[in-house]
């Protein structure tokens, strides 16, 4: 059996070939001061006409061994000039006659091993561009610095109806704003794109990357029509529901009480008599309880023509202090009694695209919600608004200390009509949620049962 410390042939002949080159130029070295000791030796001897021929030699080794090197100094310059210029198509002789051997050897294999790579890499270019080309997803790549479009793969051509876009500002002609809004793109949101022939939802998301020095931003423009609409028939579906239990909950007892009463009047007329004391209560009893559900339907009607009668916003700049600062003023009483701390911060000098008076019906929606979060608390009740400026968004984030929202009724808040308050009419949310649609924003919310919510408002800038 083998000893266990025995090295490969193939490790032992590279390393053979590295001491080889050392060697001989060791030896040559050796050979030439050998040489000129014995022509300064010989010339103060009789045989003074040896020392010429052992000079001469001297020399001659010399300048063959310094050719020898020059000749591997300037492959090894061809070779990192090759590595600079990203050429390897250099190659290098391998026979005894070209030099070095074990250096042109060297130089081969690093040739070749940087051709394979370059070939991989050029392989793998290709398939990741065949792979964006024919993606589903519209995808733009393009400078931030000056919006040159370095990608766009034809799914993106398709969406904009364009065959080339060598500019980010050229999609102007297809939607004004859009440049602008992909230029600020710094995270995940909804656009309404509307061409010639149709209305496209998209929901657009952002990638930052850095090529060649340069800041780069991948935007994918995910069409997600079919995917709301199949939300809108779904909130539709639950809007129905609702619809039904409250009418059937108003329309089922009124009738039963309606028939009861008849009958009442109907048999006290057959008999001919008046109606006893029993019966006219009865009577007074049920036509009350039918005025009052009538009012509630009555109430639930308008509830429901309110959320369906929302105005078209008038848009202007408004400054986030002020309107901040409204919300101070409205609902000072209101904390100061609750015992509840109000904190703001981040508004200073920050102005937003929006409807003023719809934006306040948000605020002061979202603000009494997070009171009336925290009614059943005696300490630690907090409420902090935060404006944060982000990109080409304004954010209003209004986070509570309070109970929280239960996973279960998260997705249901801003269905119409979808309460969690005893009481409540369930439409507050919903509201405040069509108002931020028609204002081009967005309003989401996170929330841990027991341990507050924070509602987000976005806007543009």
């Amino acid at each position: 059996m083998g000893s266990g410390s025995s090295r490969p042939p193939r490790a032992e002949e590279e390393r053979s070939k590295q001491r080889s080159f050392a060697w001989k130029i060791g030896l040559r070295m050796v050979a030439i001061s050998l040489l000129l000791s014995s022509t300064v030796y010989l010339s103060f001897t009789e045989y003074w006409l040896s020392s010429i021929w052992t000079g001469l030699a001297a020399l001659g080794l010399f300048f063959n061994t310094l050719k020898r090197v020059n000749r591997s100094e300037r492959k090894m310059a061809v070779f990192l000039e090759s590595l600079r210029q990203n050429d390897f198509a250099v190659s290098f002789s391998t026979n005894e006659e070209s030099g070095n051997l074990e250096l042109q050897e060297a130089f081969q294999q690093l040739t070749g091993i940087f051709q394979k790579l370059r070939s991989q890499r050029e392989s793998q270019h290709q398939l990741l561009q065949a792979i964006v080309t024919d993606a589903a997803v519209p995808l733009i790549c393009f400078e931030e610095a000056n919006g040159s479009v370095y990608l766009i793969n034809e799914a993106a051509k398709s969406l904009f109806g364009l065959t080339f876009l060598r500019n980010i500002d050229a999609i102007s002609r297809v939607d004004k704003d859009l440049p602008e809004a992909l230029k600020q793109l710094d995270k995940k949101m909804p656009w309404k794109l509307v061409t010639q022939d149709r209305v496209v939802q998209l929901s657009l998301s952002v990638r930052q990357l850095i090529f060649e020095g340069k800041a780069l931003k991948l935007v994918a423009l995910t069409d997600v029509t079919s995917e709301l609409a199949a939300r809108e028939a779904e909130a539709w579906q639950k809007l129905l529901r609702v619809l039904t239990h409250e009418i059937s909950n108003s329309a089922i007892p009124l009738s039963t009480l309606s028939s009861h009463i008849t009958g009442l009047v109907a048999e006290a007329e057959s008999e001919k008599r008046e109606l006893s004391e029993d019966e006219r209560k009865d009577v007074l009893e049920g036509l009350h309880t039918i005025d009052q559900r009538s009012r509630s339907l009555k109430q639930f009607v308008s509830n429901f023509k309110s959320i369906n009668q929302i105005p078209e916003p008038d848009m202007a700049s408004v400054h986030a202090a002020e309107l901040i600062q409204e919300i101070g003023k409205l609902f000072g009483q209101d904390l100061e009694k609750e015992n509840i701390t109000l904190t703001t911060s981040g508004h200073e000098g920050v102005t937003l695209c929006a409807d003023r008076g719809l934006t306040m019906l948000v605020l002061i929606n979202l603000v009494r919600n997070a009171i009336e979060s925290m009614a059943n608390m005696k300490e630690n009740k907090l409420i902090n608004v935060t404006v944060e400026k982000t990109g080409h968004f304004v954010l209003f984030h209004i986070a509570d200390s309070g109970c929280g929202i239960p996973p279960e009724d998260l997705e249901q808040i801003f269905i119409p009509f979808y309460s969690t308050k005893k009481g409540g009419s369930g439409i507050g949310l919903s509201i405040a949620h069509q108002i931020m649609q028609k204002q081009k924003g967005d309003l989401s919310v996170t929330s841990q049962s027991g341990k507050g919510s924070v509602f987000t408002v976005s806007f543009l800038g």
